[in-house]
């Protein structure tokens, strides 16, 4: 049986990006929105990660504002970007780029990367 427990929460900041391209999974359509919330703007929240979904709530939502609940499965691409001090998590999707900037960035997309394919694998296999 699958565990649904948070393996990691923290804060950081998460930038939605559209590529253009087609795509119509739950994820995207959640990033949809978030994209028509804040634009492209950089936002501050909390940042949660299950084996199954990666969540973000953002500090500003107000009360009974849904958080943004992204499934693993639909994430194709994990990247991990330069710099010296912080780095850029990218998290690509059929239509989206999701930016994540948070201390230990490199170990969290190493964690996400891992729960990606995880879910690929046993999406497979069904």
């Amino acid at each position: 049986m699958a565990s649904y427990g948070v393996l990691v929460s923290k804060t950081g900041h998460l930038m939605v990006e559209t590529t253009g391209a087609g795509g119509n999974s739950d994820t995207d359509a959640a990033l949809d929105r978030f994209q028509l919330l804040w634009g492209g703007a950089w936002v501050a929240g909390r940042l949660t990660l299950t084996k199954l979904h990666l969540t973000y709530v953002p500090n500003r939502a107000g009360r009974g504002m849904p958080m943004m609940n992204l499934n693993l499965r639909d994430i194709s691409e994990v990247e991990i970007g330069g710099g010296r001090v912080s780095k850029v998590i990218g998290l690509r999707t059929a239509r989206h780029v999701i930016h994540i900037k948070c201390l230990g960035a490199p170990a969290i997309a190493t964690q996400i990367a891992g729960l990606v394919e995880d879910q690929k694998r046993a999406h497979r296999r069904v």
